[in-house]
């Protein structure tokens, strides 16, 4: 448990190289000329850098003009994407914070390996994760409706399993942490737990929009329907987690909150794009699902702020006072 983990450490750092290759891959997709000219003609001499790529480039077009072009009539507002960079920055900073902890130890060993929470499951499944966005992207641009759409279902899927794989480690050594490492759990909750919320919503949308563009392009599908799936699967999921969060996974889930913010948002660029254009069905869900969401996260804000004054976690856990000691306890 003092010791080192070699493995553990290049599971870290290949985790954040990955990262910083998707992150830099979907920045360049918003500006295809800046990502091609990397691989235009130099001196009339076709080059392609050793990485097999034509120099014609690498994307087709831009992610707004490919928007523009895969519309439906519940696509968000261009200004909604934005939150992209929102996602990137806050999971830089939970991945630096996980760097730092490679630098530092605690009286039970290294502070990455003990308690482990960011374990090897998470950092296979999250890579895996970062691996479909990367492939995503690319379908995508080519208008490969079908296996992007499957591909951003296993985002959105890679998501929510690393997400519940770092909550319940986090649980697990939560009773130890919050005696002796309380402003590493918080860090953990702040930026692990609901950076991956942010990311995971929104994964989970852009999962059902792509599938609505696969059902129009592909099917196809009346509009209408498409409309109804995606709204009511929002709608679905929504309610459901809203209900688990508050009862059975309170304990696991209680600090994490951003979800709300991202669904929010989505349907407020939904509502500001498409709703004078919808039809009347179209419009009303639109409206009440935007009042639903805003309603879900005041009340989750609320929920938490009471039980985390009147019903604390770890209050009755038993934890002694040497590290080493409650650590193996």
């Amino acid at each position: 448990m003092g010791e080192h983990s070699g493995a553990r450490i290049a599971l870290v750092v290949i985790n954040f190289l990955v990262f910083g290759a998707m992150v830099t891959l979907n920045e360049l997709s918003a500006f295809p000329q800046v990502a091609n000219s990397i691989f235009a003609r130099i001196n009339n001499t076709v080059t392609d850098y050793g990485l097999g790529v034509s120099p014609q480039g690498i994307f087709n077009m831009s992610s707004g003009n490919l928007r523009a072009i895969e519309n439906l009539d519940v696509t968000p507002a261009g200004f909604t994407f934005m939150i992209w960079t929102v996602i990137y920055i806050w999971l830089l900073l939970a991945h630096l914070y996980t760097l730092i902890l490679l630098c530092r130890r605690n009286a039970v060993g290294p502070v990455y390996n003990s308690p482990a929470v960011v374990t090897p499951a998470f950092l296979i499944i999250y890579t895996i994760n970062l691996l479909a966005n990367i492939a995503w992207l690319f379908l995508w641009d080519n208008r490969l409706h079908i296996p992007s759409s499957a591909l951003m279902w296993l985002v959105a899927l890679t998501n929510w399993i690393a997400l519940g794989i770092i909550h319940g480690t986090l649980y697990h050594h939560g009773p130890w942490m919050s005696r002796h490492a309380k402003v590493d759990l918080w860090m953990f909750r702040i930026l692990w737990h609901n950076g991956l919320a942010i990311y995971t919503t929104w994964s989970t949308i852009v999962a059902l929009l792509n599938l609505g563009v696969a059902l129009k392009n592909e099917v196809p599908l009346d509009a209408q329907i498409i409309v109804y799936i995606i709204l009511g699967s929002i709608s679905g999921i929504m309610v459901l987690w809203f209900i688990l969060e508050n009862t059975v996974l309170d304990r696991f889930v209680r600090y994490t909150v951003t979800q709300y913010a991202v669904i929010v948002l989505a349907m407020a660029g939904i509502y500001i794009n498409k709703y004078n254009g919808s039809t009347m069905e179209t419009g009303y869900f639109i409206v009440v699902l935007l009042g639903v969401s805003v309603f879900c996260f005041v009340a989750r804000l609320g929920l938490v702020i009471v039980r985390g004054i009147k019903h604390p976690l770890y209050v009755n856990n038993k934890i002694g006072d040497d590290p080493v000691l409650s650590f193996a306890a």
